[in-house]
């Protein structure tokens, strides 16, 4: 009977050893799901490299620097523009 109580106690001890390995790599291996956007063609949003008026990437919230856009895929112009053109709003003073 202690042979088996011995080998209940192995099995017990790995099967917990490998439990709280899965919970560790589950929990320090979670991926950034925020790194991967899914972004619009230019297509679809009738992208262009040139302003319409006064409206260009480089006055838009969407813009990053130096070349790209949170939403529109691909390299984006400062001059660029859009029809999800949204206008950055300065601070009144």
């Amino acid at each position: 009977m202690a042979k088996h109580s011995n080998l209940f106690s192995r099995r017990a001890l790995l099967q917990h050893a490998v439990g709280a390995a899965g919970v560790t790599a589950t929990l320090c291996g979670t991926p950034h799901r925020a790194d991967a956007v899914i972004k619009i063609s230019k297509a679809a949003v009738a992208y262009q490299d040139q302003p319409n008026g006064d409206k260009e990437c480089g006055k838009c919230t969407q813009f990053e620097p130096p070349a790209a856009c949170k939403l529109v895929d691909g390299s984006i112009s400062p001059q660029g523009y859009c029809r999800l053109f949204a206008p950055i709003r300065q601070m009144a003073n």
